[in-house]
C-alpha cells in the first residue's frame, strides 16, 4: 500500500500540467467551498438564499479571477498568493462565525478600530461554534497548503497564460453585469427596490450584505467602503457634501420652549450609562433600586438603542454625548478623538459653569476614552486605577464608590459614569462565582442558565445605584442632584438572541433594542412616558431640562418633550413610532408617505455620518 501511495506521488510530481492542473482546481474550489458552506451553515440570516443567483454569480466570477490572477505568477509569486488568499479568507470565514456567536452580527472592518479593545473582554465561550464550522476551517487551510504544495515550477504555457489574462476582464464584467441587472434592477427579485439600495449602496447591515454579495465580493466592498476607497477616487466631493449639509442645517426647525425647559437648570446631574442592563432585569427582587427609581421616576417606557456600531459600550456612549450618530462604515479614531464636538454634553455643562468628570473600570486607552473623552470635553476620564480599584475588584460596580468624592466635586457638578458588571462573558466570572447561586435559589427551577448569569450581575450594579443613592441623600446632595441613567445595548452577552426576545415578548431583534431609560429628581412627580424615543434623544433632552445654551439644531434627535421627533430609526433602516413599525427588509412594499419618510430618517443618519466624516464644525469654525 506504501508503495502504491509511493508511485501515485511519484506520478503526480513528475507530470508538471497535472500538478499546475490539481493546485489551480483545489485553490478554486477552495474559494467556492469557503462562501458556499458558510452561507449554507448561516442560510437562516438574512433574507437572501444559500442558492440565490446573486451571491452565486459574484462567488463564481470572483472565484475564478482570483485563481486565474494567482496562475499568471511564477512559482514562488503563485506560491505566496494562494497561501495568504486561502489563509486570509480561512480565517474571514472563522472570524464572521465567532462574532456571529459573541455578539449576533458578521464581521466588518469597520470595527477594527475597536478589535484591540474588544479582544480585552474575549472569553472562551465565544468559542463555542458549531464544529462544522471548526472542520470546514481546518480543512480549508489543509486545501490552501496542498494547492501550494503543487504549485509546479517553470512558466506556464503560453495558452495558459493567456485564457488567465482573458478571464480577468470577463469575470470584472460578470461582477459588475450581476450588480447592475440582478442586484439592482431586481431582475432576480429579493427585495423591493428601497431595500435593494439601502443594502448594497450603504452596506451597514452585515447580516443581510454578507449573504446577498457572497464572502468576496462582501468582503471588497465592505473593506472598500470601511478605508475610503471610493471616496479617494472622488465619487463624494466634499464642497458639495458641505454645501448639502449647510443647507440641511438650516432648513432644521428648533424644538421649541415647553414646561419642562429649564426645570432643572443649574442643578447636579450624574448621567450613569449602565453596562447591558435589560428592560426584564429590572425587578423589585433583583434590582430593588433601579427598579424604585424607575417607579418614582420619569421612566420612558419605549426607549430603543439601535446598535448601529458593533461596539456597543461605545455606540452609545458617542450618541448620547455628541448627538450624533457614527457612520456605520468607514468610521476612523481621529473622528472621535480629533473632531470638533461644540455641541456636547460635556462642552455644553462646563460653559454652564459645571465640573465635568467622566468614570469607568477601563484603562484610558480602552476605545482611547482617556483622549475621546477630553476632546468631548470633560475635564478628567477617571479610570479603575485612577479610583484605586483592586485588580481582582475591577468588575465590581460598588467598587465606583471609591470615587464617590471626585464625582460629587464642584458647585454644581456634572458626571459621566459607565459601569461594568452586567458586561460579559457571564461564565467563570468573578461576580457569576459571588451571585449565580443566590440568583438561582430566587429564580424557578429550569431557568435558563444564561438568564440566571444575567440576574447574578444585575444584583452587583443595582448595589452600587443604591449605595450612591444613599450616600448622596446622607451628603445632603440629593435634593440638588439628577439622575438620569439608561442602558448601553440590550443584553447580548447570554449569547442567545432568541432567550432575550421571549424575555421581552420581542416579535423581532429590532423591538429586542428596547431598553431601560429612567431620569430621577426628587421632587419630579412619576410619570410614564410612553412616546418612542432613542438614544440620539438623550442629549437634546438634556439640553432642554438644564436649560443648556443650544437649539438642538445638529442633534440627530429631539427633545422627548417637545411635540417633535417620536420615532426610532434602527440600524436595519427599519423604524417606529409608537404606532406603525415599518420593516424596511419585510415583503411589504412602501407607499409613497412611507417611502418619503424612508427618505426623510435616512438623510438624518447621512447628515450625521457626513458631519463626522467631514470634521464639519472645524471647518465652520
Amino acid at each position: 500500500m506504501k508503495q502504491k501511495l509511493t508511485s501515485v506521488r511519484d506520478y503526480v510530481w513528475s507530470r508538471f500540467w497535472l500538478r499546475d492542473a490539481l493546485s489551480s482546481g483545489i485553490f478554486f474550489c477552495l474559494l467556492l467551498g469557503l462562501d458556499f458552506t458558510f452561507r449554507y451553515f448561516y442560510r437562516g440570516t438574512g433574507m437572501t438564499s444559500c442558492v440565490s443567483p446573486i451571491p452565486c454569480i459574484f462567488t463564481l466570477a470572483w472565484a475564478v479571477m482570483l485563481t486565474a490572477l494567482v496562475r499568471l505568477l511564477p512559482q514562488l509569486g503563485q506560491r505566496i498568493a494562494m497561501g495568504v488568499t486561502g489563509t486570509l479568507f480561512s480565517v474571514l470565514y472563522l472570524t464572521h462565525a465567532l462574532l456571529m456567536k459573541a455578539k449576533g452580527t458578521f464581521f466588518s472592518f469597520s470595527i477594527l478600530i475597536f478589535a484591540g479593545d474588544g479582544f480585552k473582554f474575549l472569553d472562551a465561550s465565544y468559542l463555542q461554534i458549531r464544529k462544522l464550522i471548526w472542520i470546514c476551517f481546518f480543512l480549508a487551510l489543509a486545501a490552501t497548503a496542498l494547492s501550494v504544495l503543487l504549485v509546479p515550477p517553470g512558466k506556464r504555457y503560453r495558452v495558459s497564460r493567456i485564457v488567465s489574462i482573458a478571464l480577468v476582464p470577463l469575470c470584472i464584467l460578470a461582477i459588475r453585469l450581476n450588480w447592475r441587472f440582478n442586484l439592482t434592477d431586481r431582475l432576480q427579485i429579493h427585495f423591493d427596490i428601497h431595500q435593494s439600495s439601502i443594502l448594497y449602496e450603504d452596506f451597514s447591515i452585515p447580516n443581510e450584505c454578507l449573504p446577498l454579495a457572497g464572502l468576496y465580493q462582501y468582503t471588497f466592498r465592505d473593506f472598500c467602503l470601511t478605508y475610503g476607497v471610493y471616496d479617494k477616487l472622488n465619487q463624494v466631493r466634499s464642497a458639495d457634501t458641505v454645501k448639502a449639509l449647510d443647507e440641511w442645517y438650516a432648513s432644521k426647525t428648533p424644538d421649541p420652549d415647553n414646561q419642562w425647559t429649564g426645570r432643572y437648570k443649574g442643578k447636579n446631574l450624574l448621567l450613569i450609562q449602565l453596562e447591558a442592563i435589560d428592560t426584564w432585569m429590572i425587578t423589585e427582587e433583583f434590582m430593588p433600586n433601579l427598579f424604585r427609581l424607575q417607579q418614582e421616576g420619569l421612566d420612558f417606557t419605549q426607549h430603543y438603542t439601535p446598535l448601529y456600531l458593533d461596539a456597543g459600550t461605545f455606540n452609545t456612549e458617542m450618541i448620547v454625548n455628541t448627538g450624533l450618530v457614527s457612520p456605520f462604515t468607514g468610521s476612523t479614531s481621529s473622528m472621535y478623538n480629533r473632531n470638533a464636538y461644540p455641541d456636547s454634553l460635556a462642552r455644553l455643562m462646563t460653559a454652564e459653569g459645571y465640573t465635568a468628570n467622566s468614570f469607568h473600570r477601563s484603562g484610558a486607552d480602552v476605545y482611547n476614552r482617556g483622549e475621546i473623552h477630553e476632546n468631548w470635553g470633560y475635564a478628567k476620564y477617571y479610570s479603575g486605577a485612577d479610583m484605586g480599584i483592586p485588580g481582582d475588584r475591577m468588575d465590581f460596580d460598588t467598587e465606583l464608590m471609591r470615587a464617590y468624592g471626585e464625582m460629587t466635586a464642584g458647585e454644581p457638578f456634572f458626571s459621566f459614569i459607565i459601569t461594568y458588571s452586567a458586561h460579559g462573558a457571564y461564565k467563570d466570572s468573578a461576580i457569576s462565582k459571588q451571585n449565580y447561586d443566590w440568583a438561582a435559589r430566587k429564580l424557578p427551577a429550569g431557568t435558563n442558565e444564561m438568564a440566571v448569569h444575567a440576574f447574578a450581575h444585575a444584583w452587583e450594579t443595582d448595589l452600587f445605584i443604591g449605595q450612591l443613592y444613599d450616600r448622596l441623600e446622607a451628603d445632603g446632595l440629593l435634593d440638588d442632584t439628577v439622575l438620569v441613567m439608561y442602558a448601553d445595548h440590550y443584553d447580548y452577552y447570554t449569547l442567545d438572541n432568541g432567550l432575550v426576545m421571549e424575555q421581552k415578548g420581542a416579535p423581532d431583534m429590532n423591538f429586542a433594542t428596547r431598553t431601560p431609560f429612567i431620569i430621577y429628581e426628587k421632587d419630579t412627580p412619576h410619570m410614564k412616558i410612553t412616546k418612542a424615543t432613542s438614544s440620539y434623544d438623550v442629549l437634546p433632552t438634556l439640553v432642554n431640562l438644564f436649560g443648556l445654551d443650544n437649539d438642538g439644531t445638529h442633534y440627530v434627535g429631539n427633545d422627548i418633550f417637545s411635540d417633535n421627533g417620536g420615532c426610532v430609526i434602527f440600524a436595519d433602516y427599519s423604524w417606529y413610532d409608537g404606532e406603525t413599525y415599518w420593516n424596511a427588509l419585510g415583503d411589504e412594499a412602501p407607499t409613497e408617505a412611507i417611502a418619503q419618510r424612508n427618505a426623510w430618517l435616512r438623510q438624518r443618519l447621512q447628515m450625521s455620518w457626513d458631519t463626522m466624516k467631514l470634521n464639519y464644525f472645524a471647518r465652520k469654525s
